[in-house]
């Protein structure tokens, strides 16, 4: 099932950067639990309602934001993303080009938590797999 949700990722990536939040709505449970990295100042985002209104507020601010996949690990029920983004701010024109780390919990074929962090430590943290995988 694990890679199917590396899969599931890539897919999810392929529609953002269509800018389809439909697409990308099919693999996200209804119920997830979202915390952005870019809106963080905005809290958790809940459900597809939030999920749409987190790509509202973030292609307001990054009308041209377009996210890509460095690296993708499988974590069990979790995949570790290694990501890039670029993008230009809306208002000042000023162009971003970040790294970040998203990790996601899926549940029954879909993402049912999301995490962006600027670290690989603390997204790790974050869904509780730091002390896990020090281990192995």
């Amino acid at each position: 099932m694990s890679e199917e949700n590396v899969q599931i990722v890539r897919r999810c990536y392929e529609a953002l950067r269509k800018d389809d939040l439909g697409q990308f709505l099919d693999h996200v449970h209804p119920d997830v639990e979202w915390h952005s990295l870019i809106l963080e100042i905005e809290g958790v985002f809940h459900g597809h309602d939030g999920v749409r209104k987190w790509w509202r507020e973030l292609r307001s601010v990054f009308p041209d934001w377009d996210p890509s996949i460095g690296e993708v690990r499988d974590l069990g029920d979790y995949v570790l993303v290694h990501a890039h983004g670029i993008g230009s701010g809306a208002s000042s024109g000023v162009g971003i080009s970040d790294d970040f780390w998203q990790i996601a919990r899926f549940r029954d074929g879909l993402m049912a938590w999301y995490g962006a962090f600027r670290s690989e430590a603390e997204a790790l943290e974050a869904a509780g797999l730091s002390e896990q995988l020090r281990e192995e």
